[in-house]
């Protein structure tokens, strides 16, 4: 079985209305710019799905999203940072989600699951990975499922046959409007 393709940051840019195309360039310059002080070439992967931009960073990539929240951009609307990277299988997904939160939360933790679905060859709609996970946490980790004001995101990034899994704060996701 192939080892999944890494990466620790997903970027997801929007066209804009009336444009001809092209965003994803745009975004992948608005991140070398914005990045450039603090890591030099950007190791930015090959992805089959428009408008995502995954990249393998040296340095961590939530001091990437605090940059890119103070940085001037037009086509980034969504900076996750990615902890860990598993092929797309929901066996995978749902075992590393779990040994992720077990050494970031304490019992009694809220959180809300958010799965992104690129591709759904392996996983067919978010629901299956966003019930499954909660059930799992709320059994097997004592964590309360709070979708309105979670202490923790459990944030699910699948894009084709690679998984990005991350157990952050809310602040620690960057969308920009």
């Amino acid at each position: 079985m192939k080892i999944p393709e890494y990466f620790n940051l997903l970027v997801t840019v929007c066209g804009q209305k009336g444009g001809v195309g092209g965003e994803e360039l745009v975004g992948m310059e608005e991140l070398e710019l914005a990045l450039q002080d603090y890591e030099s070439p950007l190791n930015i992967k090959d992805c089959q799905f428009p408008n995502v931009i995954l990249v393998d960073l040296a340095m961590d990539p939530r001091e990437a999203v605090k940059i890119l929240e103070n940085s001037p951009t037009t086509v980034i609307s969504k900076v996750v940072p990615i902890e860990v990277v598993v092929k797309t299988r929901k066996d995978s997904i749902l075992e590393k989600a779990i040994a992720l939160a077990k050494e970031k939360t304490q019992p009694g933790d809220s959180f809300k699951v958010i799965c992104d679905l690129r591709g759904r060859k392996y996983i067919k709609t978010p629901d299956e990975i966003t019930e499954d996970l909660s059930e799992l946490l709320m059994d097997k980790l004592s964590l309360e499922r709070d979708d309105n004001n979670p202490k923790w995101i459990i944030q699910i990034e699948v894009v084709g046959d690679n998984t990005g899994i991350s157990i952050l704060k809310p602040d620690e996701i960057l969308k920009k409007t």
